[in-house]
């Protein structure tokens, strides 16, 4: 599979020279859940780069996996050294995925030395977007977990409750299901609720108030998302209400149509056409979805001037909201797959 992964990866940006400085993007290409080490491909051979610290993690991971092991900081000069060793006169990086100072070395290191460095922005975002079986069923167990977490924490609000409260219980519920949060959690209750990333407060929970929650989490290297807008026992406002169905079926007219085959902006348009309709055109400030896989925010981004279309695979959100400002905001988001043929909602969680 790691062979497999790093080929995709060559051919993609028709290079034959990498380099690799970011966990996510390394655990993508070898699945090693841990971070501290550079990987580098050349030609037909790979290397890991790594300290004297965590040498002995990294010879027991890519045991006969055909991996050359490096040992030495700093890790530019190991990659000099290297490519010295391979006559490579190029190599590719991704500087969205590099800190800005091993940026700035890396490149003046090998620039010095003849190397030249070809920066490729979203190296892996085309092959990141579509989902393997293995990464599907990673993604259903993460997606498994956080519906029952929610509907969990779901019967557990009550009056006094305070959104801190709920924050740490979600936090506890993952802890015992032995996954980690994707983001931090928003817990939002009555006027907070409009701030889309609302940070949860000491705010206690009213008879009859709104309570959006937000929460993900990382089952085995995938990320889930999930946002739930419940009131506490009743409407009692016909305004609430009547926005409430409007983003439930904004919502549903995309996840009723959406399919292999449609351009990507199709999604934002006909969610936002239904909220449009209704008068709050304004009052949808974001996108419709994102993709998600090995990271919260994936490539592709569900809005109206996206390019390319959907392909059976890739896994996304559909997440529609209306937000009155220092009053109340909805929105319900659910994790799916898209298929030839619909998508497959991932998310279960109870929406009433």
């Amino acid at each position: 599979m790691m062979k497999e992964n790093i080929n995709k990866i060559i051919n993609a940006v028709k290079a034959r020279c990498v380099l690799f400085t970011n966990s996510k993007e390394i655990f993508y290409l070898t699945g090693a859940e841990f971070d501290g080490f550079w990987f580098l491909c050349v030609n037909d051979k790979t290397y890991a780069i790594c300290s004297k610290m965590i040498e002995s993690q990294v010879r027991e991971f890519f045991f006969g996996k055909g991996v050359d092991i490096h040992v030495g900081t700093p890790f530019h000069k190991t990659i000099l050294e290297i490519l010295k060793k391979n006559n490579a006169k190029k190599m590719f990086v991704d500087p969205k995925y590099m800190t800005a100072l091993d940026f700035i070395v890396v490149s003046e290191k090998l620039n010095q030395n003849g190397i030249e460095i070809e920066k490729k922005i979203g190296m892996l975002d085309s092959v990141r977007m579509i989902k393997k079986n293995n990464e599907i069923d990673n993604l259903k167990k993460s997606c498994k977990i956080i519906s029952a977490v929610c509907n969990t924490v779901r019967k557990e609000l009550k009056p006094g409750i305070s959104e801190l409260d709920v924050h740490y219980k979600v936090l506890e519920l993952f802890s015992k299901n032995y996954v980690a949060k994707s983001f931090v959690p928003i817990i939002a209750f009555g006027k907070n609720s409009a701030n889309p990333h609302h940070i949860s407060s000491d705010k206690k929970l009213i008879q009859n108030d709104i309570v959006m929650i937000d929460i993900g989490c990382i089952c085995n290297g995938y990320c889930s998302d999930l946002t739930r807008t419940y009131f506490l026992d009743r409407i009692d406002d016909d305004r609430k209400q009547q926005i409430w169905n409007v983003v439930k079926c904004s919502q549903e007219a995309v996840l009723k149509g959406i399919k292999a085959g449609l351009p990507i902006s199709w999604a934002d348009k006909t969610a936002r056409s239904v909220i449009e309709s209704a008068g709050y055109k304004n009052k949808f400030i974001h996108a419709t979805g994102h993709g998600v896989g090995i990271e919260i925010h994936e490539m592709p981004s569900l809005s109206s001037n996206v390019k390319g279309v959907f392909v059976a695979g890739m896994t996304v959100t559909v997440e529609p909201g209306i937000y009155i400002e220092q009053e109340f905001g909805v929105r319900i988001e659910d994790t799916i797959l898209i298929k030839e043929d619909g998508c497959e909602v991932l998310t279960s969680a109870a929406c009433y």
